[in-house]
C-alpha cells in the first residue's frame, strides 16, 4: 500500500472535544465507513476522532508497514510521522511491538519505561511521554497500528484501551474494503484485457472462444506466466 502522507491537521477540525458527545462523533465515523468517502478521508476523520474521543491524546496516527518499513497513513501532525522514523531507524517502539504482536501496547512514561530505549529518547525529546498503540486487525503480511501519543505522563487508562480498541476495529474496516475495492477494480481490468487478447487469438488463428483461452492457458503453464500477462503481450503486440 502506498503512503498517503495525509495529515490530518492540516484541515480544520471537525470533532470539537467538549461539544460532540461520543455517541455522535462514533455515528459520524460509521455513517463516513458506509458512505463513498475515499480512505484518505476515512483515515483522518478516525485521526481526528481520535482526539475527539480521547481528550487525553494530543496526536494521533494511523500507520503501516510496508515491505519492512513502517510509516503514517494519517497523522494529526509532523511529529507523529517523525516518531514513525524514529521507531524505524532504532527498530524499536511500542508501535512495531502492537504490530507484531498484534495487542496493545500502552506506556505511561516513556522517560522510566525500559523497554525502547533509542525510541524513547527521541520521543521525550520532543515533550512526548505516553503512548496508547492499538493494532488494526488486517489479514496478510502487512501490519498496522492506530497510535495516540500523550504530553503528560499517565495519559492513557483502561477505558482509552477501549476506546483505542474500537477505534482500530473502524480503521481495520476501512482498509479491507479499499483493499477489496482495489482488488476488484484489478480483477475488472484484468477479465477485459484477458478479453481483449482472447479476440485477438479468435482473428489471428479463426478458433472460437473457448479454444483461444485454451490456447492463452497453454502459452501460461510452458513460461510459467500468468495468463493476465500473457494476455497483456498479446494486447500490446497487437497494438504495435
Amino acid at each position: 500500500m502506498a503512503a498517503v502522507g495525509h495529515f490530518a491537521g492540516n484541515h480544520p477540525l471537525r470533532y470539537q472535544r467538549q461539544d460532540d458527545p461520543i455517541q455522535s462523533t462514533i455515528a459520524e465515523l460509521a455513517g463516513t465507513l458506509a458512505g463513498g468517502a475515499g480512505i484518505e478521508d476515512v483515515l483522518e476523520k478516525l485521526t481526528l476522532a481520535s482526539l475527539a474521543l480521547l481528550p487525553s491524546a494530543d496526536y494521533a496516527k494511523i500507520s503501516t508497514i510496508d515491505n519492512g518499513v513502517l510509516f503514517s497513513l494519517s497523522a494529526t501532525s509532523q511529529l507523529t510521522t517523525s516518531l514513525d522514523d524514529a521507531q524505524q531507524a532504532a527498530r524499536q517502539g511500542p508501535c512495531l511491538d502492537a504490530i507484531s504482536a498484534r495487542k496493545t501496547i500502552r506506556c505511561d512514561d516513556l522517560e522510566t519505561d525500559a523497554r525502547w530505549p533509542r525510541f524513547a529518547r527521541h520521543a521525550t525529546a520532543a515533550r512526548v511521554h505516553s503512548v496508547l498503540a492499538s493494532p488494526i486487525d488486517i489479514a496478510g503480511d502487512t501490519g498496522a497500528t492506530l497510535s495516540l501519543f500523550g504530553v503528560r505522563v499517565g495519559a492513557f487508562g483502561a477505558e482509552s484501551e477501549t476506546m483505542g480498541a474500537m477505534l482500530a476495529n473502524h480503521a481495520a474496516i476501512a482498509l479491507v474494503k479499499d483493499k477489496h475495492e482495489r482488488q476488484f477494480r484489478a480483477a475488472l481490468v484484468t477479465r477485459d484485457v484477458i478479453g481483449q487478447a482472447k479476440g485477438i487469438v479468435i482473428e489471428r488463428f479463426g478458433v472460437d472462444a473457448a479454444r483461444a483461452f485454451a490456447m492463452l492457458t497453454a502459452i501460461s503453464q510452458d513460461t510459467n506466466t500468468p495468463v493476465r500477462d500473457i494476455a497483456a503481450m498479446v494486447v500490446d503486440s497487437a497494438t504495435q
